[in-house]
């Protein structure tokens, strides 16, 4: 009796749990149940709210249906996704190595409205340069006319030049000069018309110079110079004021009626300068020079006796064949005869050097020392 009573007590508690799981089963069972009942109510209220569809309705739905359904197999349309996928991370690859690479060789995108100016400025200057272009063809149709009605130049006869033979001037020669000067021949006479200048310096020291003095030698004695009669005379030195000098001559005429004589002080020089000025018409053609009585032939006969006489001949550039034909006269009366190409159609000579104007000498360039040339011998041709 006492082990049966003990076998009792261990089966209790499993019947217990028995009844607990029952009672939540059946708790479970009523739960589904309600949730069942208020699920039909629900779809039954939802089906009472629908509106009725007719059948040629359901029927175009189900069209819809199936034209939104996707024909392709989804296994496909994901194979085209991924591969598209893969394309434009491709694409966004180039792009971002495009920009890189534009901002390191840094790129300059075209400004399309700078672009737009620039070629419009093209078309004015193409425009322009059209207008300067045709102007020029015009002007070298004309030049071609002007060319095509030119005559044919035809050279003047060919002048024979004697080749020169130098040889040394004579001991105390006594240069008399021709000025050849637009095909024309002038005796200058400039000795004649320095002393005419001298006397007139002479006669009007008192109120044309500014000082006077004698030169002296090393001796502190006077330096004695002799004057072309041989007599000596005590050498002096005259300093003129260049204004009253020039205003002097500008009112005395010196000269004859083919040459003026004119004396303009210069503001660089301390001697006094005389130019010989043709009058307008003066000087001998060649053809009047020709004549036995001509002034030319007179001239060279009465310096034919002199044996220190010399025929020099200033040529200007535009009287060569002039020269050579008075050459050829001068030649043929046996004087001798020297000549230069002369700068000026006209002839100057400085005063004696005792009388001599204030100047200024030009400065000495920087840097540069002087050099002093030997001017060339003078020979006869």
């Amino acid at each position: 009796m006492a082990r049966r009573s003990k076998h009792n007590e261990e089966e209790l508690p499993f019947v217990a749990l028995m009844d607990t799981m029952t009672n939540v089963v059946g708790v479970l069972i009523i739960v589904l149940v309600m949730v069942g009942i208020g699920l039909a109510r629900s779809v039954s209220k939802v089906l009472s709210e629908l509106p009725p569809v007719s059948i040629e309705e359901y029927e175009k739905m189900k069209e819809d249906f199936a034209a939104a359904t996707p024909k392709e197999d989804p296994k496909k349309v994901e194979e085209e996704k991924k591969k598209l996928e893969e394309e434009l991370k491709k694409t966004n690859d180039t792009l971002q190595t495009l920009d890189l690479t534009t901002q390191k060789q840094n790129v300059k995108l075209v400004d399309l409205d700078d672009l737009q100016k620039q070629i419009e400025q093209r078309k004015k200057e193409r425009d322009g340069k059209k207008t300067v272009v045709e102007a020029m063809l015009t002007e070298v149709d004309k030049l071609r006319q002007q060319l095509d009605t030119t005559p044919v130049y035809v050279p003047p006869p060919a002048t024979i030049v004697k080749l020169p033979n130098p040889r040394p001037m004579p001991e105390g020669a006594e240069i008399h000069r021709f000025l050849v000067f637009g095909a024309r021949l002038l005796y200058m006479n400039d000795e004649q018309f320095s002393e005419l200048a001298e006397q007139e310096l002479k006669r009007n020291e008192s109120t044309l110079a500014i000082s006077k003095e004698t030169v002296k030698g090393a001796d502190g004695k006077p330096v004695m110079v002799k004057d072309r009669s041989g007599r000596s005379s005590p050498q002096r030195k005259i300093v003129f004021d260049p204004k009253k000098l020039q205003a002097h001559f500008a009112r005395v005429r010196l000269g004859s009626r083919e040459i003026k004589v004119d004396v303009t002080p210069s503001a660089t020089s301390g001697r006094i300068p005389m130019k010989l000025l043709p009058v307008p018409g003066a000087g001998e053609t060649i053809e009047q020079a020709r004549n036995l009585v001509s002034v030319f032939q007179t001239q060279l006969k009465r310096l034919k006796p002199n044996p220190k006489a010399v025929i020099w001949f200033h040529v200007y550039k535009d009287s060569i064949a002039t020269y050579l034909a008075a050459r050829d006269i001068a030649d043929q009366m046996g004087l001798p005869v020297g000549w230069d190409l002369y700068g000026n159609p006209f002839y100057a000579r400085s005063l004696p050097p005792e009388y001599t104007v204030p100047f200024t000498a030009a400065p000495p360039r920087p840097g540069a020392a002087a050099v002093t040339i030997a001017p060339p011998k003078t020979t006869l041709d």
